[in-house]
C-alpha cells in the first residue's frame, strides 16, 4: 500500500514540475517569436523576458479565475506600455501590422464559424 501512495505523491509531482515547464515555454515561445518578427536585439530580449513573462502568468490566472480577468487586463495594459517603450519606431509598426493582421484574421474565423 505504501509503495502506492509513493507511486501516486511522485507521479502527481512529476505533473506539477512539467506544467511549471510549460508555462515558462509559453513566454519564451512569445519572446521568440517576437525576436523573429521584430528582429529584437540581446538587450531587448532581456528587457522584454520578465513582461513577457508576467502577461503569460496574467493570461493563465485569467483562465484560471474569470474574477481575476478585469484587474488582470489592467496589469496588460500597464505591461504593453511597458513593451512599447522598449521597441523602436520600426519595430512598433511591424508589431501594429502584425496585430491588425492577426486580428483581421481571427474576424474572418468567427465570421466563418471556424471558432
Amino acid at each position: 500500500m505504501k509503495k502506492v501512495i509513493f507511486a501516486a505523491l511522485l507521479a502527481a509531482s512529476l505533473s506539477g514540475f512539467a506544467q511549471e515547464a510549460g508555462k515558462k515555454g509559453g513566454a519564451d515561445k512569445m519572446l521568440q517569436k517576437m525576436t523573429t518578427e521584430l528582429s529584437l536585439t540581446a538587450d531587448q530580449q532581456a528587457l522584454l523576458k520578465p513582461i513577457v513573462e508576467e502577461q503569460v502568468a496574467l493570461k493563465k490566472d485569467s483562465k484560471e479565475n474569470p474574477d481575476h480577468a478585469d484587474a488582470n487586463k489592467v496589469k496588460v495594459k500597464e505591461l504593453n506600455k511597458k513593451i512599447k517603450e522598449v521597441l523602436t519606431p520600426a519595430q512598433l509598426e511591424i508589431q501594429k501590422a502584425n496585430m491588425e493582421k492577426a486580428k483581421a484574421e481571427g474576424n474572418s474565423d468567427k465570421k466563418e464559424g471556424k471558432e
